[in-house]
């Protein structure tokens, strides 16, 4: 079976540090990947949060993740100080990927690249919906390039 690749944004709109805790490490002490997977969601609910906005309510609709990629490339260990920088790609019309790289601080070294596909859903409704125009405009994707 191939590996997965995940290639990074090529812009990153906001970043976040995190340290690995005791309690993110597995039996072989290091960052345990069911742990890294929660880091990611933070990251990505603290990238809305920084514009305002919840999962539950961007400009009145919501935000379901539909898939996860998770590229590890190398091993982080207790108190390691980690930088999740968070860009933008791939807009279509019900959604974009939220694209994530991990760095090791202290050593300049690239933990994992994820990417999270998000479509936009009316939970009144249980569909999905368009992207709202204003979000577009928030995160400066041009209604062009929308596929």
């Amino acid at each position: 079976m191939p590996r997965v690749k995940v290639s990074s944004p090529e812009h990153f709109l906001f970043r976040i540090e995190r340290s690995v805790g005791i309690s993110d490490l597995n039996y072989a002490r290091h960052l345990d990947s069911v742990a890294m997977v929660r880091m990611l969601h933070e990251a990505r609910l603290q990238f809305l949060a920084s514009m305002g906005f919840t999962e539950g309510n961007v400009y009145g609709l919501g935000m379901v993740v539909t898939d996860l990629a998770v590229e590890h490339r190398a091993e982080s260990f207790a108190n390691d100080q980690l930088v999740f920088d968070v860009g933008v790609g791939g807009l279509n019309r019900y959604g974009f990927d939220i694209g994530i790289q991990v760095t090791n601080n202290a050593l300049e070294t690239v933990v994992c690249n994820a990417k999270m596909g998000v479509v936009f859903f009316d939970f009144d409704k249980h569909q999905i919906t368009q992207v709202p125009s204003a979000f577009k405009a928030k995160i400066g994707f041009a209604e062009a390039r929308v596929a």
